[in-house]
């Protein structure tokens, strides 16, 4: 029996570039603390593109981070 997918689950996007990067849309404030803590430890890996213009909720990951969805 699978989980339902609550709303949070479903307002994240996720982009793959050709170049190996991939860029995360998310308005799961959870996923966005976490994102938000990896671009501070590891701003090489990962980093949170220019605030403003409703670009708060996007990082972009270097093709080294391997995204796991648990949905």
């Amino acid at each position: 029996m699978s989980t339902p997918m609550t709303m949070f689950k479903l307002e994240t996007m996720i982009y793959a570039s050709e170049d190996g990067t991939s860029s995360v849309f998310t308005l799961n404030p959870d996923l966005q603390k976490q994102l938000a803590a990896l671009a501070a430890q590891h701003p090489e890996m990962c980093c949170q593109k220019a605030k403003g213009e409703k670009r708060e909720n996007i990082y972009r990951l270097n093709k080294a981070v391997r995204v796991t969805l648990d949905i």
